[in-house]
Protein backbone atom coordinates (compact mmCIF):
# COMPACT_ATOMS: atom_id res chain seq x y z
CA UNK A 1 0.00 0.00 0.00
CA UNK A 2 3.00 2.15 0.60
CA UNK A 3 4.21 2.27 -2.75
CA UNK A 4 0.96 2.63 -4.51
CA UNK A 5 0.62 5.63 -2.54
CA UNK A 6 4.49 6.95 -3.26
CA UNK A 7 4.22 6.31 -6.75
CA UNK A 8 1.00 8.32 -7.27
CA UNK A 9 2.38 10.80 -5.26
CA UNK A 10 5.43 10.93 -7.40
CA UNK A 11 3.43 10.78 -10.65
CA UNK A 12 1.15 13.81 -9.35
CA UNK A 13 4.34 15.96 -9.30
CA UNK A 14 5.43 14.88 -12.57
CA UNK A 15 2.33 15.57 -14.35
CA UNK A 16 2.20 19.13 -12.23
CA UNK A 17 5.20 20.52 -13.50
CA UNK A 18 4.70 19.05 -16.99
CA UNK A 19 1.08 21.29 -17.27
CA UNK A 20 3.00 23.64 -15.65
CA UNK A 21 5.23 24.29 -18.17
CA UNK A 22 3.11 23.73 -21.17
CA UNK A 23 1.02 26.48 -19.91
CA UNK A 24 4.02 29.08 -20.00
CA UNK A 25 4.34 28.35 -24.22
CA UNK A 26 3.36 31.34 -25.91
CA UNK A 27 3.68 31.75 -30.36
CA UNK A 28 4.14 34.92 -31.94
CA UNK A 29 1.58 33.66 -34.51
CA UNK A 30 -0.70 31.14 -36.02
CA UNK A 31 -1.82 29.99 -39.61
CA UNK A 32 -5.31 28.05 -39.55
CA UNK A 33 -4.97 25.10 -42.25
CA UNK A 34 -8.09 23.38 -43.70
CA UNK A 35 -9.24 21.80 -46.79
CA UNK A 36 -11.57 24.07 -48.12
CA UNK A 37 -13.90 21.20 -49.83
CA UNK A 38 -13.67 19.55 -46.01
CA UNK A 39 -14.92 22.92 -43.95
CA UNK A 40 -18.47 21.54 -44.49
CA UNK A 41 -17.88 19.30 -42.19
CA UNK A 42 -16.49 21.83 -38.98
CA UNK A 43 -18.90 24.52 -38.38
CA UNK A 44 -17.33 25.74 -36.09
CA UNK A 45 -13.94 26.52 -37.94
CA UNK A 46 -16.03 28.23 -40.54
CA UNK A 47 -17.88 30.19 -37.53
CA UNK A 48 -14.32 31.13 -36.04
CA UNK A 49 -13.04 32.28 -40.11
CA UNK A 50 -16.30 34.02 -40.87
CA UNK A 51 -17.19 35.79 -37.30
CA UNK A 52 -14.02 35.41 -35.09
CA UNK A 53 -11.03 35.73 -36.99
CA UNK A 54 -10.48 39.65 -37.51
CA UNK A 55 -9.79 39.52 -33.44
CA UNK A 56 -6.51 37.58 -34.48
CA UNK A 57 -4.59 39.56 -37.48
CA UNK A 58 -1.53 37.81 -36.13
CA UNK A 59 -3.77 34.28 -37.34
CA UNK A 60 -3.48 33.20 -40.98
CA UNK A 61 -5.82 31.14 -43.17
CA UNK A 62 -4.54 28.71 -45.58
CA UNK A 63 -6.23 26.24 -47.50
CA UNK A 64 -4.51 23.32 -48.39
CA UNK A 65 -5.98 20.02 -50.44
CA UNK A 66 -7.29 17.19 -47.81
CA UNK A 67 -5.91 18.81 -44.78
CA UNK A 68 -7.95 18.07 -41.67
CA UNK A 69 -8.30 21.60 -39.43
CA UNK A 70 -4.53 22.32 -37.58
CA UNK A 71 -2.82 24.95 -36.20
CA UNK A 72 0.97 25.49 -37.65
CA UNK A 73 2.05 27.88 -34.39
CA UNK A 74 4.86 30.62 -35.38
CA UNK A 75 8.10 31.48 -33.68
CA UNK A 76 9.44 35.11 -33.60
CA UNK A 77 10.04 34.76 -37.30
CA UNK A 78 7.29 33.32 -38.56
CA UNK A 79 9.30 29.69 -38.68
CA UNK A 80 7.02 26.81 -37.95
CA UNK A 81 7.29 25.73 -34.63
CA UNK A 82 4.93 24.01 -33.48
CA UNK A 83 1.83 21.70 -35.23
CA UNK A 84 -1.68 21.46 -33.43
CA UNK A 85 -3.91 19.54 -35.24
CA UNK A 86 -6.20 16.49 -35.39
CA UNK A 87 -5.47 13.22 -33.89
CA UNK A 88 -6.60 12.96 -30.00
CA UNK A 89 -8.94 14.17 -27.68
CA UNK A 90 -5.87 14.66 -25.46
CA UNK A 91 -3.29 17.14 -25.38
CA UNK A 92 0.15 15.18 -25.40
CA UNK A 93 3.57 16.56 -26.13
CA UNK A 94 5.85 14.19 -28.38
CA UNK A 95 9.14 15.60 -29.68
CA UNK A 96 8.32 18.91 -28.78
CA UNK A 97 5.31 18.84 -30.74
CA UNK A 98 2.00 19.54 -29.30
CA UNK A 99 -0.66 17.66 -31.04
CA UNK A 100 -4.91 18.07 -29.87
CA UNK A 101 -7.97 17.96 -31.73
CA UNK A 102 -8.95 20.94 -33.66
CA UNK A 103 -11.51 20.17 -35.53
CA UNK A 104 -13.81 18.52 -32.55
CA UNK A 105 -13.08 21.84 -31.16
CA UNK A 106 -15.93 24.33 -30.14
CA UNK A 107 -15.22 28.09 -31.38
CA UNK A 108 -15.28 29.34 -27.84
CA UNK A 109 -12.10 26.96 -27.41
CA UNK A 110 -10.74 28.11 -30.40
CA UNK A 111 -10.53 31.61 -29.50
CA UNK A 112 -9.61 30.60 -25.65
CA UNK A 113 -6.31 28.86 -27.24
CA UNK A 114 -5.45 31.58 -29.34
CA UNK A 115 -6.08 34.70 -26.84
CA UNK A 116 -3.77 32.02 -24.29
CA UNK A 117 -1.12 30.69 -26.68
CA UNK A 118 -0.67 33.35 -29.60
CA UNK A 119 1.04 36.52 -28.46
CA UNK A 120 2.65 39.02 -31.27
CA UNK A 121 6.19 39.31 -30.65
CA UNK A 122 5.76 43.07 -29.23
CA UNK A 123 3.43 41.28 -26.68
CA UNK A 124 5.67 38.64 -25.22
Amino acid sequence: MLSTELVSECLSCCSEDSDDAMSKVVYSGAVLEVCMRKLVFYPEVVGFIEEEKDQFPFVKVQYAFNSPPKLIMLDDHGEHKETIRSSSSLFFSLLSFVFCVIDNWKREHILQFLKEKVKPSSDI
